[in-house]
């Protein structure tokens, strides 16, 4: 639960006395040890005394206000994330990215050829009345640019957080908190991949996080999407999303999490379809070796298929998706930590069904990597990021396409931990794909695999530089 202004004042404000008497007492051991001028006219000096010293608990007492007067709410609060670099290909032009064509996400270390940055800031506002309620403002900002120069045009700007949030407006359940606008809610993702599989981020309201019975939580939100296409009975699309979400239920040694997604939109002429669904999943989460293991399963349809907050216009009737997410991070001793996944997926959006000419099963994507982390000292370290992305479209006679991906990136870090940031990185990435996947590439128009240098391989090399820092 967040710690109120009100509470770290009237915690801070009875270790005051201590604080001062052990300031005092080290100000006056100071002054006598370092004497003053001699004056001619004064009585024999006195025998020197014993500087006066802190004891152990008087230190732990400092350190104490030192670290509550460092986690006070602050009235302004500055986060963000960025991420920048320049790469070539081994040919000698620009780096593009290795991604296996109906993939959702690609291994990103030395995978990366933009800048990318989110910058947000956070108003706390004071409560006047000094009770333990709180409320606060954030607003985040996204940016994209190619990379191109020093003066590099962006490409995009987006808002991604306008919200207020309040909690401990009820006395009875005091950990639930409240929010209304547009925020970043209940997101997963692997990070080694930048694969967001469980992202409901939107707008909408809700509550989070209200205890039912001794541990488990309910959430509950009502988020909801539109597009620019007007259909000239409803007028602009619009689609309705309840996330309900049962969270931190005791199994064995981890804790469950259970997700429904009710969706209700009205339907559009022939134009557009746009569709009701539902949805959900399961995630169950078991801390590890100094990290974590989750494995989770989720399933949409129609409407909810796209398993998010915005309209995909493309979903046809009876259309589904269903994947398997298994993610983890561990740090394996002082020196090495490592991150891993696996998922499979089965795509059936655009509602074929079984018996024609398509197998009824979705388009396949089986993918697995992981990228270990080895430090040689506090601040030096070398990632190695391997992962293979397998597609299957759901054609009969269509090519199973695979990709390979290797990187080796060197590393300045402030510490040993995985999420350590943030990261000065040089690497060289290694690709190798089949000609399953330049076909796939070919007939879905996703442009060639690596990029036009490597239009005409099955293998790439790419090599560059890059930072990446959260805060």
């Amino acid at each position: 639960m967040r710690t109120t202004t009100s509470a770290i004042h009237r915690r801070l404000f009875s270790l005051l006395p201590s604080a001062l008497a052990i300031g005092l007492a080290l100000v006056a051991g100071r002054a006598h040890a370092q004497g003053t001028p001699a004056d001619p006219n004064a009585p024999p000096a006195e025998p020197p005394q014993k500087v006066v010293e802190s004891s152990p608990l008087a230190e732990q007492q400092l350190e104490q206000i030192r670290k509550m007067v460092s986690s006070m709410p602050k009235v302004f609060e500055f986060d963000g994330y960025v991420r920048s670099g320049i790469g070539i290909n081994v040919k000698g032009g620009d780096q593009d990215a290795f991604q296996a064509p109906g993939a959702f996400s690609k291994y990103r270390l030395g995978n990366e050829t933009e800048t990318y940055g989110e910058i947000g800031l956070t108003a706390n506002w004071i409560n006047p009345d000094h009770s333990d309620a709180w409320f606060k403002t954030k607003i985040k900002l996204a940016a994209v640019a190619p990379r191109n120069s020093t003066f590099d045009v962006l490409g995009a700007i987006a808002y991604r957080e306008a919200y207020a949030e309040a909690g401990h407006v009820i006395e009875s359940h005091p950990e639930t908190t409240f929010w209304a606008g547009q925020r970043f809610y209940r997101r997963r993702d692997v990070h080694i991949s930048d694969f967001f599989f469980n992202d409901m981020s939107g707008y909408g309201a809700g509550f989070q996080d209200m205890k039912v019975g001794e541990k488990m939580k309910l959430s509950v939100a009502y988020l909801g999407g539109s597009i620019d296409a007007t259909p000239a009975d409803i007028g602009r699309l619009a689609k309705n999303t309840f996330d309900l979400r049962l969270s931190d239920i005791p199994v064995g040694s981890g804790n469950l999490e259970l997700w429904l997604i009710p969706t209700l939109a009205a339907r559009g002429n022939s134009t557009v379809n746009n569709r009701s669904g539902f949805g959900g999943g399961v995630f169950y989460f078991v801390p590890m070796m100094g990290g974590f293991n989750e494995i989770s399963a989720e399933f949409g349809a129609g409407g909810a298929a796209n398993l998010s907050t915005g309209i995909d216009t493309g979903i046809a009737s009876g259309g589904w998706l269903a994947r398997v997410v298994d993610r983890a991070m561990v740090q394996l001793n002082p020196q090495t930590s490592m991150m891993w996944t696996g998922v499979v997926q089965f795509d059936n959006r655009d509602g074929s069904p079984a018996g024609t000419t398509d197998s009824g099963l979705g388009n396949l994507w089986f993918s697995a990597g992981a990228r270990p982390v080895y430090n040689f000292t506090k601040y030096t370290a070398i990632a190695v990021e391997g992962g293979i992305d397998v597609v299957k479209p759901q054609t009969d006679g269509s090519p199973t396409g695979f990709l390979g991906k290797v990187t080796v990136a060197p590393m300045i870090r402030p510490a040993m931990d995985f999420w350590a940031r943030p990261e000065i990185r040089a690497y060289v990435t290694f690709a190798a794909w089949n000609q399953g996947a330049k076909d796939i590439a070919t007939t879905s128009m996703s442009g060639p695999i690596g990029g036009a240098a490597f239009a005409n391989d099955t293998f790439g090399v790419t090599a560059g530089v890059q930072a990446e820092s959260w805060w």
